[in-house]
């Protein structure tokens, strides 16, 4: 398995471990939006002028979505929020720490 791989695996068992310890209408909030991580480029600016290599842990479902989405910041071993503005640019807008610190600021 190449390293790339692994950040998969990195970032679903840092998921689980805090998944585990949340409320329990989070843990069932969370369950239809979780993904298996993939790599995205989201724009670290507003303007969509410089990009950020992430990892999406969450998408949109169509159903009760949060403006926000989970993305992890691998270099940095941080959770954070990506949005889409009206423009159309996915935003990071900044990175919470854990992934529970991060679903609380939600």
């Amino acid at each position: 398995m190449n390293q790339n791989n692994l950040i998969p695996e990195s970032i679903k068992m840092k998921v689980a471990e805090r998944l585990a310890v949340m409320a329990p209408h989070l843990q069932e909030w969370l369950r239809t939006p979780l993904i298996e991580p993939r790599p995205v480029r989201i724009s670290a600016d507003p303007n969509g002028n410089s990009m950020k290599d992430l990892w999406l842990v969450t998408d949109h479902v169509g159903e009760e979505d949060a403006s926000c989405r989970i993305v992890y910041d691998e270099g940095n071993q941080e959770f954070g929020l990506e949005t889409t503005l009206d423009s159309g640019v996915g935003w990071y807008m900044c990175s919470y720490g854990s992934f529970s610190d991060t679903v609380e600021s939600m």
